[in-house]
């Protein structure tokens, strides 16, 4: 479970990344990469309960 969990971060880490680099306007930029933070972080306090592999 943690692997696949992992899997979705660096995709995430991706599209925020494309985010920063798109050619959206700034304010709907910020508003994505924001999006896509939250669900970082709650990914990542999932993953902190999950037992080690």
């Amino acid at each position: 479970m943690k692997a696949e969990l992992q899997e979705v971060m660096s995709r995430l880490r991706r599209l925020q990344g494309a985010i920063d680099f798109s050619n959206a306007p700034v304010a709907e930029r910020d508003e994505m990469a924001e999006e896509v933070a939250k669900i970082m972080d709650e990914l990542f306090e999932i993953m902190k309960t999950l037992p080690s592999e």
